[in-house]
């Protein structure tokens, strides 16, 4: 059944899918900025506020979602698979990507729970200190996929040959090396060899 909380809920998601908040996720439809903020989701006088099809269209159009794959979030379907992901710190996720789906000697903190994402293999990683600063901050949760197809625009994960981790939004990814565009307006991109990188996953999911 289709409700208030449910609809807005999926808005929701479908932006942290993303990596965007819920104001990025409207400005990347050419939506106003405010489109989906909280405030805006009741009335003044207590009526609750819908979004119009029209905005829902132009976000599963901007993110490339299927209104099946919408509908999924709002309404999970009997039965759906749920995964458990094993959690490490961002100081341990470093060398190779072993059979078990982890980097190379990474510690284990715990495991999580959450919504299948296909046959994708996936990890989590908890942020520690600054190593993966400025998109995400000490304490928040990344869910990684190293196997997950990744496209221009996508935010991945990168370990380093030498040990270093960074995230970034990828440009361009060829054989010989990855393009990343520059972390903030005006900064110049990064390329790194592909000699260079340990491996290379993309966000699924964020928890901040």
């Amino acid at each position: 059944m289709l409700s208030h909380e449910r609809i807005w809920s999926a808005i929701d998601h479908l932006a942290q899918r993303n990596n965007l908040t819920a104001s990025g996720l409207a400005k990347r439809a050419g939506l106003d900025a405010t489109s989906f903020n909280r405030s805006k989701r009741i009335s003044p006088d207590g009526r609750k506020r819908w979004p119009s099809t029209e905005s829902v269209a132009k976000i599963l159009s901007a993110t490339g979602t299927t209104l099946d794959d919408f509908l999924h979030l709002v309404e999970p379907r009997a039965g759906e698979t749920r995964i458990v992901v094993p959690l490490i710190g961002s100081e341990s996720a470093t060398g190779q990507i072993g059979v078990n789906g982890l980097p190379g000697n990474g510690s284990v903190l715990e495991e999580m729970e959450l919504p299948g994402f296909g046959t994708e293999r996936c990890f989590a990683i908890e942020v520690r200190g600054s190593t993966l600063t400025p998109f995400y901050r000490e304490g928040d949760v990344l869910v990684v996929s190293p196997t997950a197809a990744m496209r221009r625009g996508d935010r991945v994960v990168t370990c380093l040959g030498g040990g270093g981790i960074l995230a970034a939004e990828l440009k361009r990814r060829t054989a010989r090396a990855a393009e990343f565009s520059g972390p903030h307006p005006g900064e110049p991109d990064r390329v790194i060899p592909a000699a260079e990188i340990a491996w290379m996953a993309r966000v699924m999911w964020v928890r901040q």
